[in-house]
């Protein structure tokens, strides 16, 4: 086995080789024997590079540098006969070297098929509708421009006979077929990542050079340009036989799709080919062909409805699957909700016979070392049960059980009983405890106290379990006026509950309001809880038809404003006196903002 640095330098004294070749060729008569010979050591050349190329190819890998070998090995074979005929003065619009040139053509699309199918993730030679569809469209497009340019005028040559008028026909078409190949690799992400860069330009080349040919363009110019684009598509074709002896790159993941207008762009556009056509025949002043236009017209608009009709199919499927989805995601979402509202409420039950006989047992005579037992087992059962509730709380409002009351009562008395319950607890912890409820909000409201009491308590929860010295507090406030319809007038109602505390970063602040989540994970072993205690209340003020709105500064602290809209009684008027200042601190003054909705 040669070396790699031997076999890079024997390439490049092959393409070397080549590049004089082709030098010589170009600055020499096109007819003579100088450039016949020339071509030929190229051709011939590039044949056995390829076979060289394919013969290291690993295992598993050989299929398609084979094939490139053997087109390019029959290529030159064809080449050899028909200047061998031309020599000797024989036809050559029909010769013994057609067949050759014609199976090179089925070896190369044999290449790209392989490449195709194997970038269509099927692992074999099967391909679906779609790409044979692809593959029509384009053979059939450029069938009707190079019957449009070239081979009508064959088609009604005389001077040819029939079989010689079919060979000059069939190349067009077999260069139509290796064209529509070479624009489905072009547009597939995975066949043009194994494909190469040598194969891709060489096979390009190649269609440029009999294109051009086709199109009969005459002249010692054209004749030498045409030469060099053969013997350059050779030499990479040779150089795509070694290229393909390296397994091609892992490019799995999803396929990548075309949208919905790109795909019906692709049916529908090629249905502008037969008009174009005649209106180009119409400004060049020849006469109509409406043959060509109604059969072109005809295949392709068949192609167009069946590639629109699996494009209403393929719509169809993909949205009953999502649909499929969203319901078991819905019910697995509604499972996880009645799973966690049973077990809150099953373990609620025993917790609360325990609770309860560790009060009865408190009215006992106990020693201090029982007492202090008792009250450790009474403290961490409250807590137990907090969780539990919240935990049931939460899967309430994820089930969608969770029914809002309306009923009109005493937004104050409410404030005082908050205050009442978090001013021992505020001082048990050495922070204090202020609140102060806004003159301007009235008494009386409609809504329901429960839930707005809820929200309240887990709020001022949050901050005085993040709060380790300073101050806490809560503020009533009514927010700019509403105008609504019969009902009478609603206000937003806005529930301010700050601290001095640790304060949360800019960017956790969407993450606070997440279920079961915290700043970070550190945080739940460190100051315990679920993580629910912020999510119910963004649920519930949502619920509500409120918000929840963060203001924080880690390190000096947080203020949560809930805004939630509410109603006065029919007979309760508006205060008179405007709202003093609020000596809480001003959310508008901190740096950074979330707002949960």
């Amino acid at each position: 086995m040669p070396s790699k640095g031997r076999r890079s330098w024997s390439v490049a004294i092959a393409l070397a080789a080549a590049a004089v070749a082709m030098a010589v060729y170009a600055g020499v008569d096109p007819e003579g024997m100088t450039a016949t010979a020339c071509y030929m050591l190229v051709v011939v050349g590039a044949s056995v590079g390829a076979w060289i190329g394919a013969s290291r190819a690993p295992r598993g890998h050989r299929v398609v540098p084979y094939l490139i070998a053997l087109g390019v090995s029959l290529t030159s074979m064809g080449e050899v006969l028909w200047f061998a005929l031309d020599l000797m003065g024989a036809r050559t619009d029909v010769s013994v070297a057609d067949p050759f040139f014609f199976a090179s053509y089925v070896a190369l699309c044999a290449a790209l098929w392989v490449v195709l199918a194997r970038g269509s993730g099927r692992g074999g030679a099967r391909v679906d509708l779609d790409f044979t569809i692809d593959l029509l469209t384009i053979v059939a497009v450029s069938v009707l421009l190079f019957w449009s340019f070239s081979l009508q005028s064959i088609a009604a040559d005389s001077s040819l006979s029939l079989l010689a008028r079919v060979v000059a026909i069939a190349y067009p078409l077999a260069d139509a077929i290796l064209l529509a190949l070479v624009v489905r690799v072009l547009v597939s992400r995975r066949a043009r990542a194994s494909l190469g860069i040598p194969l891709l330009t060489g096979v390009c080349l190649w269609l440029v050079a009999d294109i051009t040919y086709a199109l009969g363009f005459d002249g010692d110019t054209a004749t030498t340009l045409t030469g060099l684009a053969w013997m350059t598509a050779t030499v990479f074709l040779a150089l795509a036989a070694g290229w393909s002896a390296e397994p091609p790159t892992d490019t799995a993941g999803p396929p990548a799709f075309r949208s919905s207008a790109a795909q019906l762009t692709v049916a529908l556009g090629p249905l502008a080919v037969p008009p174009l056509l005649e209106l180009a025949r119409d400004l060049r002043g020849e006469p109509d062909r409406l043959l060509q236009l109604l059969v072109g017209t005809a295949v392709l608009i068949a192609l167009a409805v069946v590639r629109t009709a699996r494009l209403i199919r393929s719509e169809e499927r993909t949205r009953r699957q999502l649909e499929a989805a969203r319901d078991a995601a819905l019910e697995a979402s509604r499972a996880k909700s009645m799973f966690l509202a049973n077990m809150s409420h099953e373990l609620r039950t025993p917790l609360t016979a325990v609770l309860g006989m560790g009060e009865i047992l408190a009215d006992t005579q106990l020693d201090e070392f029982q007492a202090g037992l008792l009250e450790r087992m009474n403290r961490s059962g409250t807590r137990l049960g907090a969780l539990v509730e919240r935990t049931l709380d939460f899967s309430r409002i994820e089930a969608g059980r969770v029914e809002l009351e309306t009923q009109v009562f005493d937004v104050h008395a409410m404030a005082a009983d908050v205050a009442e319950l978090y001013e021992p607890r505020a001082a048990r912890a050495a922070i204090d405890f202020e609140w102060q409820v806004d003159p301007a909000v009235p008494r009386l409201v409609v809504g329901d106290p429960g839930r707005l009491f809820q929200v309240v308590t887990n709020l001022l929860d949050n901050a005085l379990k993040f709060t380790h010295e300073g101050r806490v507090g809560l503020t009533l406030r009514v927010a700019t006026l509403q105008e609504t319809g019969e009902e009478g007038p609603r206000e937003v109602l806005e529930l301010v509950v700050w601290d001095t505390g640790i304060g949360i970063a800019e960017a956790d602040q969407e993450s606070v309001f997440q279920s079961f989540s915290q700043v970070d994970d550190s945080m739940t072993r460190r100051y315990d809880g679920t993580g629910l205690g912020l999510a119910i209340c963004r649920e519930l003020t949502g619920l509500m038809g409120g918000t929840v709105t963060l203001y924080s500064t880690l390190g000096h602290g947080s203020t949560f404003i809930a805004r939630i809209p509410s109603e006065r009684p029919a007979d309760d008027a508006p205060p008179e006196q405007p709202a003093p200042e609020q000596p809480a601190p001003d959310p508008a003054n901190r740096p950074s903002h979330a707002s949960v909705s």
